[in-house]
Order: structure tokens, then C-alpha cells, then sequence
């Protein structure tokens, strides 16, 4: 059990943005590369969070799923499709598996034949992954990325809700003295009332659900480690007192994709990460994501066009550090979850195999720990 500061209205502030460094790489992604309509992918994140902070009361996440972002993103998985239909099909897809698996009881007893270390290799694994992105990122922004991470360690070790805002407002003047151009574009950006796209006259074109079948299925592993087995395990070490379980969360994950893909967007999961980066800015009750939720939602409805274009300005450097302080955080969780020298290779292997996907690692994890258990390994 992790001891936490009081809750405040500034530490829900600043840790409502915590999350970003995840959230708008894809959510600029999915708007500028698949072609998703902007109010549905905001409105569907903005109810989600907003449903998930007063429900549970807790700085709960909400982030996009990153298998299915990656592949579609990159456009090989959906070579010559609607991206932004299959990504909706993809999302009501998952949403169908993710409650089957929560009534069934099949998440739960996963679950149950996954230790403490190889669910702690997990999230140790996600935290140093996020740490490399935001390192990478930072590689192309060098002096803006180091001085947003020093600052951010910083403000992290003073209460931490200043840590976003501040590193936000330093990208936004950087890329704003950088290119004049783009605060032109946010001041041009037209002011219009907007409902989401749906896209079920899309679900009918050859190939969307092939291809939809392929992207959640890539998906599944990934997130049974890190939005099932790594956010239940985060809830029950900073928030012992809430029920959380692993058919909790498999089932609001079906709901919460059910939603997405009737209003046109993307899959969308829970996560480790954005919950230790949420609680490290400050955030300490569901008022965080309702705060983070609303701001998407309204936007969403009448400001999507600004609020793209204010995203697309803040400079990688800026999304590394982001990126970076998420993987911190989560990283610290884990740091004292250690034994045996047995104990230290499930979680260091699972760790290690987790960097580069979640699922792979837990079912590595899972096989040498019963290995080492039968003795069929030796070290």
C-alpha cells in the first residue's frame, strides 16, 4: 500500500493532465493519419473519462489502444481501406470479446494463474517502454526534452500538479516563437457546432471487418497485461480501498468500446501508466478524469477544429518528457516488488519482453515461473 497526499483541486488539475503524453500523439494520429472525424474520437474519450471518474471516484484512465494505433498509423494493417471505419469496427469488436471475457469469468481466472511478479514485470516493463518513447522523442528536440524533463522531476518532488501545465505552456512558446505560422492556424481555426461521424454505412465496403478482426486481435495480449492485469494491480496498490477487480475492468472496457465504435472512434482501453502519471502530477480522485473528460467533450462538440490545431502544436520534445514523467512513475510502483533470486528473473524477463509487448511478456512470464516452480530451469 502506497501512502498518498491529500486530495486538492489543484493536485486533480494537474494531474488531469497527466496523461497527455500518451493520449495526443494518437489522438493527433488518428485525426491528421486515419481520418477520423475529430468530434467522434473527442466525444468519445470525453464521456468515457467523465463516466469512469464519477463511477469509480478515482484518477482512472482512459487512453487509446497501442497496437491497434500503431498498426493503423503506419497503414499497413488496413492498406487501401476506411481507416476511420475500421477502426470503429475494431472497437465494437474488442468491446464484444473484453464482455464476454468479464461474464464469463474468463479475465478472472486468467488472472488467477498470474503471479505478483510477472503482474509487476508487466508494469515495470510498460514504464520503462514509455521511458524509451519519450527518450525518443526527445532525440529529435534535444535541449527543449531535457530541460521539460528536468523541470518535470522537479515539480514531481513539490507536490507534482504544476508539472503538466508548466511543461505544456513551455512547448506552446517554444513551437509558437519556433513557427509563428501555427498560432495563426489555432486563431484561424473555424468556430463550428459538431456531432460525431458514425461510421456504420462504412461497415458494409469489402474488407472492413477482415481487417477490423486482425487489428483487435493484435490488440487482446496487450491489453489483458497492461489495461487488465496492470491498471487492477496500480488501482489495489494506490487505492486498496476501491473494488477493483479484473472482470471490473474487462467489462468496462467492453462497454467503454461499445461506445466508441458507434460513435466512430477508435478502440480505447484503461492503463497503467496514465494512472501512475496522473497520481504523480497530483491527482488523487475521480475528479481528475471527469475535469480532463469534460474539457474533450466540449471541445469535442464545439472546438474540435481549435483544439486539434492547439495539440498539433506542442513540439515532440515537449510529448517526450510527457511520455517520460508517465514512465517514471509507473517504473517507482515496482521498485521494492522484488525477492528471491526466482522472484527477480519472472519479474525481470517479464519486464524485459513486456517493453516490447505486454501480452508476450505475461505469458513469458507465466511459463518460467512455472518452469523454475517443475524445475525444468536452473539458475
Amino acid at each position: 500500500m502506497t501512502t498518498l497526499s491529500p486530495a486538492s483541486w489543484r493536485g486533480d488539475f494537474g494531474g488531469a493532465l497527466g496523461d497527455l503524453g500518451t493520449l495526443l500523439p494518437f489522438l493527433v494520429g488518428f485525426i491528421v493519419v486515419a481520418g477520423v472525424h475529430p468530434t467522434s474520437i473527442l466525444t468519445a474519450f470525453g464521456v468515457s473519462l467523465i463516466a469512469v471518474g464519477w463511477r469509480l471516484g478515482i484518477p482512472f484512465p482512459v487512453q487509446p489502444m497501442k497496437a491497434v494505433g500503431a498498426a493503423a498509423l503506419a497503414g499497413a494493417a488496413v492498406a487501401g481501406q476506411n481507416m476511420a471505419a475500421v477502426l470503429a469496427a475494431a472497437a465494437l469488436i474488442t468491446g464484444v470479446f473484453w464482455l464476454i471475457a468479464a461474464w464469463s469469468g474468463l479475465a478472472r481466472w486468467l488472472a488467477r494463474h498470474v503471479s505478483r511478479d510477472v503482474i509487476h514485470g508487466v508494469v515495470l516493463g510498460l514504464g520503462i517502454a514509455l521511458i524509451v518513447a519519450g527518450l525518443r522523442r526527445i532525440e529529435g528536440d534535444v535541449l527543449l526534452g531535457s530541460a521539460s524533463v528536468v523541470v518535470a522531476l522537479v515539480l514531481l518532488g513539490r507536490g507534482g500538479w504544476l508539472t503538466m501545465p508548466v511543461l505544456m505552456a513551455m512547448g506552446w512558446l517554444v513551437e509558437g516563437w519556433r513557427q509563428p505560422e501555427l498560432l495563426r492556424a489555432v486563431a484561424d481555426a473555424p468556430w463550428a457546432l459538431q456531432l460525431p461521424e458514425s461510421q456504420w454505412g462504412a461497415f458494409k465496403l469489402p474488407g472492413i471487418w477482415i481487417a477490423a478482426i486482425g487489428l483487435a486481435a493484435a490488440q487482446i495480449p496487450l491489453t489483458f497485461g497492461n489495461a487488465i492485469l496492470g491498471v487492477v494491480a496500480e488501482t489495489q496498490r494506490l487505492f486498496p480501498s476501491v473494488p477493483m477487480d479484473e472482470s471490473r475492468a474487462a467489462r468496462g472496457t467492453g462497454v467503454m468500446n461499445l461506445l466508441a465504435g458507434g460513435l466512430g472512434a477508435p478502440p480505447m482501453c484503461f492503463g497503467a501508466g496514465g494512472m501512475a502519471a496522473q497520481v504523480a502530477c497530483g491527482a488523487r480522485t475521480g475528479r481528475a478524469p471527469v475535469v480532463l473528460g469534460g474539457v474533450l467533450l466540449m471541445a469535442g462538440l464545439a472546438a474540435s477544429n481549435q483544439l486539434t490545431a492547439l495539440l498539433g502544436m506542442l513540439p515532440a520534445g515537449t510529448i517526450g518528457a510527457m511520455l517520460f514523467v508517465a514512465g517514471f512513475s509507473l517504473t517507482i510502483g515496482t521498485a521494492g516488488s522484488s525477492r528471491d533470486k526466482h522472484a527477480r528473473a519472472v519479474l525481470l524477463t517479464t519486464a524485459a519482453i513486456s517493453v516490447w509487448n505486454a501480452g508476450v511478456g505475461v505469458v513469458a512470464g507465466v511459463l518460467l515461473e512455472a518452469g523454475l516452480k517443475m524445475r525444468w530451469f536452473r539458475i
